[in-house]
């Protein structure tokens, strides 16, 4: 008979669990189909009825920043962020993932400081040295956005954000010679691009 209960029991917990992880996929899916429709409120909100249940789970967290981060709650975008960050410290995506609502809301400091940790996971990740040049940039410390900037090119020269970043920073620096052929190489890497036209607008005054 005590067997018989505890198989029971055992048959109870296994039925819950599934039936929870059913809810969980089902609740990843209605928010794909509403992110495909840019509903990215509503593909957020399905998520988050689930998410009280999950609150330590990486995924759910890590998406909802994503999706936080499309529909403009970049505050949220961030928290969520965060708390997969705490879930998962070594998680590169997630790093990259809470820069992004970080860069909305000015918060250089914060997003050098992560960026920095990026490196120590990861070092020489072109990414993390460009947002370190980026975030260094709009805090006006150019010398330090140079020297970030610079080893990213080294590894994709022929990237279009590190080419316009690099030259606006050689242009603070007062060397336009080299922030116009850092514009031109971005021009011939997207010569439609609005920002390429305008940084070239600039350079030629």
């Amino acid at each position: 008979m005590k067997k018989l209960l505890i198989s029971i029991v055992l048959l109870f917990i296994i039925t819950y669990a599934n039936a929870q992880g059913n809810r969980l996929l089902i609740a990843f899916e209605e928010s794909y189909a509403y992110e495909t429709n840019l509903e990215y409120v509503k593909a957020a909100t399905t998520l988050e009825k689930e998410y009280l249940n999950y609150i330590s789970n990486y995924e759910i967290n890590f998406r909802l920043g994503w999706l936080r981060y499309s529909a403009g709650d970049y505050k949220y975008s961030e928290e969520y962020y965060t708390k997969a960050l705490e879930l998962k410290p070594l998680s590169l995506e997630a790093i990259y993932g809470k820069i992004l609502p970080l860069l909305e809301l000015q918060k250089y400091r914060s997003i050098i400081k992560l960026a920095e940790k990026a490196l120590t996971i990861a070092p020489n990740d072109s990414r993390a040295e460009y947002f370190i040049g980026l975030a260094s940039y709009y805090k006006k410390d150019y010398v330090k956005s140079e020297k970030y900037l610079e080893k990213a090119i080294n590894k994709y020269p022929f990237d279009l954000d590190i080419n316009l970043m690099l030259g606006w920073t050689k242009l603070a620096l007062g060397k336009k010679n080299e922030a116009k052929a850092l514009f031109l190489v971005a021009q011939r890497k997207s010569p439609a691009n609005l920002r390429v036209k305008n940084a070239l607008g600039v350079i030629n005054k």
